[in-house]
């Protein structure tokens, strides 16, 4: 991992993380009768947009990455697969501000599963940035109304942080593109869901309203590749539990967006647990900056 790359990673996560935030709002908008339909109708249309790009445009192929399942890729899509079906699953049946408390674990796991496993030494300054993030997440949570929320629903929580934690370590581990890897994960969920649902899934398609296809067209052909392509991306220049911190962003900002659009005002605890996430976040980005700009003066000098 090249020092000198590290702030174009952040600002790269940074990014992602900030697009990634506006997603409870479109799901909610949606208005679909299941979880699972979400699931199968992102997933395939995010992978649709991914291979169009990849056709098309063949500079973007070494970014992208491949398209399909790989020896290489096989884990790392293999675990965004879990993480979509399960943040839609535990969006759609629990609290939201519990439900994405319980995903902002993922810095804790990844760097947790990173440092016992692959034996990778994690920066003190990004423990500290995922200690301040987690403490706004908890103002957050100290606001809701239900904080427990529903069992399965924080259950489908939990497995997504582990999930995506593990995505974004085997995504760092792939050799070239990775910026397909969420999508390709969301299409391998669509095909599982298509083989399980069958005929019920596509009745209860065929009779969705044009506005609800308009959301889910903007969601999972704009937002989620975009948004997702980046924070993956960001994992070639810094470190998996670094990218994981980029999540904390949607549950700093997903309260904003649904209060714009929805009228759902944020209580005092999301506005000021938001502001610490912000803070976090980008507090130890402006520091890996600056720590890299000491060391490249060094070693001029």
């Amino acid at each position: 991992m090249s020092l000198t790359r590290s702030p174009n990673g952040n600002l790269i996560g940074i990014l992602g993380g900030i697009i990634l935030s506006s997603d409870a709002l479109f799901i909610r908008l949606m208005h679909f009768d299941t979880a699972w339909e979400i699931v199968f109708v992102r997933g395939l249309l995010m992978w649709s947009v991914c291979l169009a790009v990849w056709l098309c445009w063949r500079g973007s192929r070494a970014t992208l990455g491949s398209p399909w399942l790989t020896r290489d890729n096989l884990l790392s899509t293999l675990f965004f697969c879990l993480a979509s079906a399960g943040f839609v699953n535990a969006l759609h049946r629990g609290n939201v501000a519990t439900v994405l408390v319980i995903i902002s674990a993922t810095p804790f796991i990844s760097a947790l599963i990173s440092r016992i496993i692959f034996q990778v030494r994690i920066p003190r300054s990004l423990m500290l940035a995922a200690l301040v993030g987690i403490t706004g997440v908890g103002v957050v949570l100290s606001g809701s109304g239900q904080a427990g929320g529903s069992a399965l629903a924080n259950l489908y929580a939990l497995g997504t942080a582990v999930a995506m934690a593990l995505a974004f370590i085997f995504s760092a581990r792939v050799s070239g593109g990775t910026l397909a890897l969420p999508s390709l994960g969301g299409v391998l969920a669509s095909l599982l869901i298509l083989l399980w649902g069958g005929g019920d899934l596509l009745d209860h398609l065929r009779r969705l309203q044009p506005p609800q296809l308009g959301w889910a067209l903007a969601e999972g052909a704009l937002i989620m590749p975009l948004a997702m392509g980046l924070i993956t991306l960001s994992t070639r220049y810094v470190s998996p539990a670094n990218a994981g911190l980029f999540l904390l962003l949607e549950t700093a900002l997903a309260p904003l967006w649904i209060y714009l659009f929805l009228g759902e005002r944020p209580s005092p605890q999301a506005v000021l647990g938001g502001a610490i996430i912000v803070s976090a976040v980008v507090g130890q980005s402006l520091w890996t900056r600056r720590q890299q700009q000491h060391t490249r003066y060094a070693d001029a000098g």
